[in-house]
């Protein structure tokens, strides 16, 4: 008994060690793989959103994003927390929480982080992704796969397209990482159009993100996502929209605060 308590102790020590010598190899250095310079993220930004289905209040999300320093490498650390009202909770209790790590001049993700709990299903991630080598690393379960360049998680995916100059009737390609799996997502610029929140009005792009089919026919669309990004330099997310299989989900902004 004594000899297998030795023997987990041992593998769980290590696996701490290798885990930490690969995540300071990743945020050690400082050149990047690639220079994005026309648009930058805020230095300081933080999102709030209510979220409702349909017309029922559901809950609230913040999302911030920050500025800062990991071993000497200059990032953009985003943090998302999204949690269900009380009458929800009732149903469908979420508490969710991701954190993600982009390197500030690439805008490439680095690390990607998420502890959710759905109605009593909890998971957990932890991935780092090696982008020069092209491999990602489940540090929770020990395992690895390919990648291609300038991948982006799910929710660094959002913050890269903001750097973009959008135009209506174009589209843009990126490699968005879920589950284990790199697939190869197209977001459309539909149309411009006026959203109204509360006594305000944003002039927006409409645009709808989903997998290319023809290169990742695996995938099956199960629903449609629509995006409302303020048509200007920031392009703050102003609206989100996911149909399900009964009504909408909606991330309504509520407060935006930015330096």
């Amino acid at each position: 008994m004594k000899k297998s308590i030795v023997v987990i102790l041992f593998f769980l020590v290590f696996k701490i060690l290798y885990s930490t010598d690969l995540e300071q190899k990743i945020f050690s250095g400082t050149d990047s793989l690639r220079i994005i310079g026309e648009r930058v993220l805020p230095s300081h930004e933080r999102l709030k959103f209510k979220i409702q289905w349909e017309f029922v209040p559901a809950g609230e999300s913040v999302m911030t994003c920050n500025e800062t320093v990991v071993n000497g490498r200059k990032v953009y650390h985003i943090v998302t927390q999204t949690t269900s009202n009380s009458s929800m909770d009732v149903i469908y209790k979420v508490r969710n929480r991701t954190e993600s790590f982009l390197d500030y001049n690439g805008l490439y993700s680095l690390k990607f982080v998420s502890d959710q709990n759905e109605s009593g299903r909890v998971s957990k991630e932890y991935i780092l992704f090696d982008q020069k080598n092209g491999f990602w690393y489940s540090i929770l379960e020990n395992k690895s796969g390919s990648i291609p360049q300038y991948v982006q998680d799910i929710v660094s995916s959002l913050y890269y397209l903001r750097t973009q100059n959008l135009n209506v009737g174009e589209k843009y390609l990126m490699d968005v990482y879920s589950g284990k799996v790199s697939y190869p997502m197209i977001v459309s610029v539909l149309k411009q159009e006026e959203i109204k929140i509360g006594d305000k009005k944003f002039k927006c792009l409409k645009l709808e993100p989903k997998v290319d089919e023809e290169r990742f026919s695996l995938f099956r669309i199960r629903g449609k996502m629509f995006v409302w990004l303020t048509d200007d330099e920031k392009h703050i997310p102003v609206k989100m929209q996911t149909k399900i299989f009964i009504g909408s989900v909606y991330a309504i902004l509520e407060e935006y605060n930015y330096n």
